[in-house]
């Protein structure tokens, strides 16, 4: 996915066009005198990248989990058969 930055004057002018740019995935950045004040973005852009941080942190968590308990795999067929009783 690509990005680009436009001013809000321009942005308004050929929104139609940059409506279509958004379209093909491309993330457009509207500005005002060079700070940020939109962003243009395919739908479920942001979720998607919600999701994708969500899922790096519940892999953190349990790389960190997995160091603090040393579970051979007999441990984990036990907790596993127990269960079955």
């Amino acid at each position: 996915m690509s990005n680009r930055e436009i001013g809000a004057f321009e942005a308004k002018t050929h929104f139609s066009q940059l409506l279509k740019e958004v379209e093909k995935g491309v993330v457009i950045h509207v500005t005002r005198r060079g700070k940020p004040i939109a962003v243009l973005a395919p739908e479920g852009f942001y979720q998607e990248e919600a999701s994708q941080k969500a899922l790096k942190r519940i892999a953190d968590r349990r790389k960190k989990i997995s160091k603090r308990i040393h579970l051979t795999t007999e441990d984990i067929l036990n907790f596993r058969d127990e269960g079955r009783k």
